[in-house]
């Protein structure tokens, strides 16, 4: 399983955690369990859920 966000989302993800992209990416990508990864995807879900919700029908 891999959780799919915009790359600008990473980047932001990134500087608030003050870790890289790449370790972003291998969180969400579930290579690692780490406390931090565990936390990146928590706020990925979040930046996602906040996306759907400005999506108008």
């Amino acid at each position: 399983m891999k959780i799919r966000i915009a790359p600008e989302f990473k980047t932001q993800m990134a500087k608030e955690f003050k870790t890289s992209k790449q370790n972003v990416k291998t969180a969400l990508d579930y290579y690692n369990n780490s406390e931090l990864a565990k936390k990146v995807r928590a706020r990925a879900k979040e930046l996602l859920l906040t996306e759907a919700n400005n999506v108008t029908v």
